[in-house]
């Protein structure tokens, strides 16, 4: 039998593209990779990666053997979830991924109401963006991922890896107390040509605003690049700029900021993301329904506002 712990580094090496990458990734020196590579290139008996001008690239025997190690993952992820299944009882270990801003107004609060009901729980939770808390749940490295994605930018599913929306989250305008527009009951994005902007950086945020901007042909200066939803309300306070911000994670707002709908304002989805073989465990779904009672307000912890 092939070694799973090389078919999962050969696996690691192929995703990552470098040995450097996977080393990393996994927590090993690129020399012990090279050499678990080594000896899983001897029991197969041909060549695992060649040469391509400075790269290295899997042969036709990489990839099945990559395939056979994303079997086993599986296989071994389904016979977890049915002897989980026997015990009657939601325990064990979970790790759990989720965006700023839902890690402390969903996944936290989801976390204590599963401790509440199932004590026997052990949780583990990761402060990760959506592109990499998708891939951690696509690598097996956590059990789900809380993300989100916007209505007309999704977010790219691995193969292996089902998601469930939770629900929407609409972005206001936020404008300074004195902008002319702080007293419009509801303003339309080509209304906003010419504005300076408060943007996130890179991410599906800005590209969705920039995009819209674009498709508008609005003219537009950015200001500030800002991570935090609190760095971005401060910003509009000082008046760098507009910006939009979800709902989700946006405390009260200071007297100097106003929040101002928008017509079709841009709206980003927020999901579950579980890997399909280990979506029956037990303390899985019990997350997931915490995550929609924390949701929706039914819980006794926490509340998404």
């Amino acid at each position: 039998m092939f070694n799973p712990e090389h078919l999962v580094t050969l696996r690691t090496v192929v995703e990552e593209g470098t040995v450097v990458a996977a080393a990393d990734l996994l927590g090993l020196t690129p020399s012990a990779v090279s050499q678990q590579l080594a000896r899983l290139e001897k029991e197969a008996g041909q060549p695992l990666m060649r040469r391509r001008g400075r790269n290295v690239v899997p042969t036709d025997a990489a990839h099945v053997l990559v395939a056979a190690a994303r079997a086993v993952q599986a296989v071994e992820e389904r016979a977890r979830a049915d002897l989980e299944r026997l015990r009657h009882e939601v325990s064990g270990p979970l790790a759990v991924a989720s965006f700023p801003t839902a890690l402390r107004h969903l996944a936290a609060p989801a976390l204590v109401l599963l401790r509440q009901r199932h004590p026997d729980v052990d949780p583990t939770l990761h402060e990760l963006t959506p592109d990499d808390g998708m891939g951690a749940v696509a690598r097996g490295e956590v059990g789900l991922a809380v993300v989100h994605d916007w209505t007309m930018d999704f977010l790219e599913v691995p193969a292996g890896v089902r998601t469930e929306l939770l629900g929407t989250d609409p972005c206001d305008l936020l404008v300074p107390a004195g902008h002319p527009l702080a007293s419009r009951p509801r303003v339309r994005i080509q209304e906003l040509d010419g504005q300076d902007w408060v943007i996130e950086g890179e991410g599906i945020w800005s590209r969705f605003l920039l995009q819209s901007l674009h498709d508008h042909q609005l003219r537009y200066r950015i200001s500030c690049h800002a991570t935090e939803i609190a760095s971005h309300v401060a910003a509009v306070a000082a008046g760098l700029g507009l910006s939009l911000v979800p709902q989700l994670g946006r405390e009260r707002l200071p007297d100097d900021v106003v929040a101002v709908p928008l017509v079709r304002a841009p709206t980003r989805r927020v999901l579950v993301a579980v890997r399909r073989d280990s979506a029956r465990r037990p303390v899985v779904e019990a997350m997931e329904k915490a995550l929609r009672e924390v949701w929706t307000g039914r819980a006794t912890v926490g509340a998404v506002t």
